[in-house]
């Protein structure tokens, strides 16, 4: 006859305990946090959602777009889709100096998706609600794109509406729910 092997459920029950506690302190502390990827185009510094971005590359070969709305850079082909790229340093008028290399955050995905040149890789950013700033703070035009913005030491950083801005330039108007 094979021994038995017995389990302990009181120490079953504590490991289960513990990990569901592990989860809800991980959840708590997301909820607590406004996460975002954050990037620079010059001295502005822009936030969008995690997962609005999908891919960050170096900047690839474009094609010139003929009479393409302001800031339109041109079109990149990805993956074999074809992806507006835009230059918002062109469209809000910032004057930069691209000595160093640009890179490309794609934001979205498959047909929806669209390119923004870049001056920094971007990073993951989090800030505490108290970190808040009135949009009537801002003076710099992008504002009327965005979604909130956030003081970190004495950067500002702008969380922009990719949705309303890419509706903006490309004159899209959105579908009826």
């Amino acid at each position: 006859m094979e021994p038995t092997q017995t389990i302990d459920i009181n120490a079953l029950k504590a490991q289960i305990d513990a990990e569901i506690a592990a989860r809800l302190l991980i959840e708590a502390d997301s909820a607590r946090y406004i996460q975002r990827r954050g990037f620079c185009i010059g001295d502005l510094r822009l936030l969008v959602n995690l997962d609005a971005t999908s891919e960050v590359l170096e900047m690839p070969l474009l094609f010139r777009l003929p009479g393409a709305p302001a800031g339109v850079k041109g079109l990149a082909n990805r993956h074999g889709r074809v992806v507006p790229v835009m230059d918002l340093s062109i469209l809000f008028g910032l004057q930069l100096d691209r000595a160093t290399s640009a890179w490309l955050l794609v934001c979205g995905r498959g047909d929806e998706a669209v390119g923004i040149v870049i001056d920094s890789l971007p990073e993951r950013k989090r800030f505490v609600q108290d970190d808040a700033i009135a949009l009537a703070d801002i003076k710099h035009p992008i504002a009327s794109y965005a979604k909130a913005a956030y003081r970190e030491g004495q950067e500002i950083w702008i969380d922009l509406d990719t949705e309303a801005l890419f509706a903006a330039v490309f004159h899209v108007e959105p579908t009826p729910v």
